[in-house]
């Protein structure tokens, strides 16, 4: 019975903790799952799992990236260039794990992949609400460093938009998709996916329990977080949470021995979870 949904968190790099996770528990919870739900980085790290080209893509960002030696520089800034290589290298990663097949296994899954973003109040113009509302998130985030739902961003006049990533047409739609998903100027531009201008979603629901939970069928929820803190089963959700921060940072492109690590760390860490997770499934 699929009454299960799966919760991916956003945090740059540091959401392929995640797919550690999930690659070891994949056998028991997927065939459960009624729908999952993502947002920003937990967004491309959803469709790499589903897409079943986690290998491949791994390997092809490693190779993208290999010229990249600095994650800002700004002597490009100055010269009024992209100060950052993130968004190319991240666009092309997402194409390539749609490619030769996974979009398609994308479009054939049982149950919606939903993908947050956020829509800014329209009076203001794209930069002006991209520091508004990264500014508001990372007020939130200090006055309240122990929640795991942020509410500010939404009180000043942001909106979720949510997408099902299952009706994209090409890879290059489904990388528009999670770039806005992931929009969080200047590491990647003001996102852009049919016709609309978006934030990253995580200023509006960077753990999207919620979203998922309004899917007919879903009558418990497993949540994927990114940032260290107790594991805790809340009602009908199960969070799972790193023990310790992770190896990577969240928008480090220099070392990707730290990606293979925070995957490792996931892997490993998910041995913890099982009786939790058994005890949520029964």
């Amino acid at each position: 019975m699929r009454n299960l949904g799966l919760v991916f968190a956003g945090g740059g790099n540091r959401a392929f903790y995640q797919l550690g996770v999930v690659n070891r528990l994949a056998e028991r919870v997927l065939p459960r799952v009624a729908g999952v739900a993502a947002s920003s980085a937990g967004a491309c790290v959803a469709v790499v799992w589903l897409s079943g080209r986690q290998h491949e893509t791994h390997a092809y960002w490693e190779e993208r990236r290999r010229h990249v030696h600095k994650n800002f520089e700004w002597s490009r800034l100055l010269a009024g260039q992209r100060p950052t290589p993130h968004a190319p290298i991240y666009r092309d990663t997402v194409i390539h794990a749609a490619e030769d097949g996974g979009l398609e296994r994308l479009r054939a899954l049982p149950f919606p992949l939903l993908v947050v973003a956020t829509r800014w109040p329209r009076r203001l113009p794209a930069f002006a609400a991209a520091a508004l509302g990264l500014g508001a998130y990372s007020l939130e985030r200090r006055l309240r460093p122990d929640a795991v739902h942020l509410a500010l961003p939404k009180r000043v006049g942001f909106r979720t938009r949510v997408f099902d990533a299952r009706d994209c047409e090409s890879p290059e739609e489904l990388a528009d998709l999670i770039i806005a998903s992931s929009a969080t100027p200047p590491f990647t531009p003001i996102g852009f996916h049919r016709g609309e201008r978006l934030l990253d979603g995580g200023l509006v629901d960077n753990v999207p329990a919620s979203v998922v939970e309004a899917l007919p069928g879903v009558e418990r929820s497993l949540v994927l977080l990114t940032r260290p803190r107790a594991s805790e089963r809340r009602g009908h959700r199960l969070y799972l949470a790193p023990t310790a921060p992770v190896p990577v940072e969240r928008w480090d492109y220099t070392r990707p021995e730290r990606v293979r690590a925070t995957i490792a760390m996931g892997e490993e860490e998910s041995s913890l979870f099982r009786k939790s997770v058994e005890e949520l499934l029964e």
